[in-house]
């Protein structure tokens, strides 16, 4: 039974890799492995296209960019990346010479293609073809899809989008793509928003006789607003054009129709300022007392992602996390006599407002340092519905300084507000003291699979040390690489038969065990490339067939050593024993200085940023390394095996054609 555990073992690994191959899309303790690609291989730019992006470095002082500048960019860009989970992608720094230092960098990056923008409109107000129907015939996107996801949001995805080009001033040439669309979309789908007023709220007389009161009958009709004072209302906040229906006028229940709606809360300088959704609620609670509103059909997410968009999400910020102090409006006016809440706020408005419109909070600095970060990850809160959260975890005087100021906030009732170079990602409260054990949790109600992950990458790699700006863009057409996979594999499926056939013929049955193994070898390794996974790039297929002839070379060298061994007079399965015996040294000294080479050309490339060469390297590597692997186990036992069958009685069907009618041994002058 031990003559068979190699056998079982090399069988139990090639049904493996059968399995491995034939499923597209592999999860195995939460890692993700396969994809689109043939037999869900991970392909390399030049087979699978991508994303050709090109940066300018530009300090914020204004100075030329320094050596140590150039390296920092290009080792945390080329953190970012690898953490993005995509390889073979390129980092190179471009432009310098001997006295000048390069200022650009280039980062090419394989499959990541397209780009994706999530809308959401507040509820389920826009069908999915009917926005497609818009970016095709409106927009003059034909390329675009539109799919609804499970949280209602519609995802449009796109083969490119164009970016905002500017000048070397910082004059807008051409203005990005995605905000002409945005713009339109707004002016293009309705806004329905529906208000119900009441009477307010009067104290009843006291009635008596002696109450000196004068009661009078309170003329409802008189005290509810008409259409005339909401028309006026809209048109105090310069929204003349609102389509106003009175519904019914005993109820004061107004229906409402408008396009285009601004709920921006800064203005083009990033001064806080009242959307003009708030502005219009503001005006309508001036003229009567608002028992409902509601608003549906406001574009409330716009985010670019996906592919490419996503990938110069994760290169281009600088990753700058920053804590704030955000002291909230005060819950009670400062001193008596003053109206309160402002603006005509009701009470439930205010406990909103107060902490989230700008126009009616401070922010302050904290003692919380972004360098005292020790790691951040991506995860999901463990609340009856899971959603995707980013976990930070500090050092001890990070922790400590985060415990001080969530101790304030919690005392004060006010908010500590997150940013990510300079845009909020949350603004949490604190409602049972300072939060200890330096972690802490990022959660926003926009946050994505995806945008946590990229989060976490920005905040791992650490922050740029200049600015970056993008000065070319465009998708490497994978048309020639599909050409040349397509001729690749068809120039490796004739090769392989042809030699299969070869190695059938002349080796006889050592060539059918060499057939046999170099088959296994083939599915193994393939299964190895996707698990691994492998990017499989054109220098990465030529170190396959470099391997498959190692495989094939150390089958040759057994048989041909059992051939001298049966010449010599031993029995088959002496001369097989002893046969791969005599050739294992070469087969092991000759596959290990392979190895060798190709640890020196991996470490050449990853010192000058040479991926081609690193992939190379490595592909050659796990190749050799398999090929001596399968000439152990099954090559060798194989033999072993078919000799302990009636196969074994006929010893010339284990010596090559050319060697047919040599004496096996020179002494007797007999046959083979």
């Amino acid at each position: 039974m031990s003559r068979f555990r190699g056998l079982i073992l090399v069988a139990i690994l090639v049904v493996i890799s059968v399995v491995v191959l034939a499923i597209s899309e592999v999860s195995v303790l939460g890692f993700t492995r396969g994809g689109d690609s043939p037999l869900g291989l991970t392909l390399g730019l030049d087979l699978e296209g991508g994303t050709h992006l090109v940066y300018k470095v530009v300090p914020e002082d204004g100075r030329d960019p320094t050596r140590e500048d150039m390296e920092g960019v290009r080792n945390i860009i080329d953190r970012r990346v690898n953490e993005f989970g995509v390889s073979e992608a390129s980092v190179q720094l471009l432009g310098g010479g001997v006295d000048s230092v390069a200022d650009r960098v280039l980062v090419q990056i394989p499959g990541q293609t397209g780009s994706a923008i999530t809308l959401n409109f507040g509820a389920d107000t826009v069908l999915p073809e009917t926005l497609e129907a818009f970016f095709h015939n409106e927009l003059g996107r034909t390329d675009a899809t539109v799919k609804q996801n499970e949280n209602l949001t519609l995802t449009v995805q796109l083969d490119d989008i164009r970016t905002e080009v500017v000048d070397q001033e910082g004059f807008v040439i051409t203005p990005s793509e995605a905000d002409e669309w945005r713009d339109a979309i707004i002016d293009h789908y309705p806004i329905a928003l529906q208000v119900g007023y009441i009477l307010p709220q009067v104290d009843p007389p006291i009635v008596g006789e002696d109450s000196g009161v004068d009661v009078t009958p309170i003329d409802d009709a008189e005290t509810l607003p008409t259409l005339a004072e909401v028309e006026a209302a809209f048109a105090s906040v310069g929204r003349s054009d609102a389509d106003i229906d009175e519904v019914t006028a005993a109820e004061g229940l107004f229906s409402i129709l408008m396009y285009g709606l601004d709920i921006n809360s800064t203005d083009d300088d990033g001064n806080p300022i009242l959307g003009e959704d708030q502005r219009i609620f503001a005006a309508l609670r001036d003229i009567g007392t608002v028992q409902f509103a509601s608003m549906q059909g406001v574009l409330t997410q716009w985010t670019l992602g996906g592919g490419g968009q996503e990938a110069k999400n994760v290169i281009g910020t600088t990753a700058q996390l920053e804590f704030r102090y955000r002291e909230c409006g005060d819950e009670l006016p400062a001193s008596a006599g003053i109206p309160w809440p402002p603006n005509g706020l009701t009470p439930e408005e205010w406990a909103t407002e107060r902490c989230s419109n700008p126009a009616y909070f401070t922010e302050s600095a904290t003692e919380i340092d972004a360098a005292d970060l020790d790691d951040a990850f991506p995860s999901v809160s463990q609340g009856a519905i899971a959603s995707p959260i980013v976990t930070l975890v500090f050092n001890d005087e990070g922790g400590q300084a985060f415990f001080d100021v969530t101790s304030r906030v919690s005392a004060r009732g006010d908010r500590l507000a997150i940013y990510l170079d300079n845009t909020e990602l949350v603004a949490p409260g604190v409602s049972q003291g300072g939060i200890a054990g330096g972690r802490a949790i990022i959660e926003g109600g926009d946050f994505t699979s995806e945008s946590v992950r990229t989060i976490a990458i920005q905040l791992r790699s650490g922050a740029l040390p200049v600015g970056l700006e993008l000065i070319q863009e465009r998708n490497v057409d994978a048309v020639l690489g599909k050409d040349s996979l397509q001729k690749s594999l068809i120039a490796g499926g004739v090769g392989m038969i042809l030699l299969l056939i070869f190695m059938i013929a002349y080796y006889k049955i050592p060539g059918l065990v060499a057939s046999i193994a170099l088959i296994a070898y083939a599915i193994m390794l393939l299964g190895i490339f996707k698990m691994v996974p492998v990017t499989l790039t054109l220098s990465g297929a030529a170190a396959v067939i470099l391997s498959l002839g190692f495989a094939v070379d150390a089958n040759v060298l057994i048989a041909e050593r059992t051939k001298e061994e049966l010449r010599s007079g031993r029995s088959l399965l002496a001369a097989i024993t002893a046969g791969f015996e005599r050739a294992w040294p070469s087969i092991r000294d000759g596959n290990m200085s392979t190895i060798i080479v190709a640890v020196v050309l991996f470490w050449f490339g990853d010192r000058f940023s040479t991926s081609v060469m690193q992939g190379f390297a490595l592909t050659l590597a796990i190749g050799v390394l398999l090929s001596m692997f399968t000439a152990f186990f099954a090559s060798r036992l194989l033999l072993r095996l078919i000799a302990l069958t009636s196969i074994g009685d006929r010893p010339n069907l284990f010596v090559p054609v050319r060697d047919q009618n040599q004496p096996s041994d020179p002494a007797t002058g007999g046959n083979s």
